[in-house]
């Protein structure tokens, strides 16, 4: 996707692509990468593309970066905003629909449940909160 049409600004996430000259909406759009807890793909000006995770941003340095650890594992790299010509938003990201409001609402459905169970049951289970197993 290039520049929104009508002035709206796009919404970055997961499968989104932006690509642009506009430096306002690249501002945004490295805010939104450093955000994204998954990789991005960062596209160029020199057409090559680099994937993995933005951990870090200076839109205020004298020659703006961002810095991310290349998917290759080969340490970090520096990227200066004037290389770069869009992001594409190319991997999951682990904590999508992980919100606060989403676990609390599979929290009160399992309750509801295991108290609709413990009704039937002639031995009521304990119960509590449990930490959910991570994604691997």
């Amino acid at each position: 996707m290039s520049e929104p049409s009508g002035g709206k600004s796009p919404t970055f996430g997961q499968g989104f692509r932006w690509e642009g000259d506009d430096p306002r909406l690249l501002a945004k759009a490295i805010d939104a990468a450093f955000d994204y807890r998954g990789d991005v793909t960062l596209l160029l000006r020199d057409g090559e593309e680099l994937q993995g995770y933005v951990f870090n941003r200076n839109a205020t340095a004298a020659r703006p970066f961002l810095q991310i650890f290349p998917a290759n594992g080969t340490g970090t790299m520096n990227v200066l905003y004037q290389d770069l010509r869009g992001i594409a938003f190319s991997g999951r990201d682990p904590a999508s629909g992980k919100s606060w409001e989403a676990w609390l609402k599979k929290y009160q459905a399992r309750k509801e449940a295991q108290a609709e169970e413990q009704s039937t049951a002639e031995e009521p289970e304990a119960f509590g909160l449990y930490p959910e197993a991570l994604d691997s």
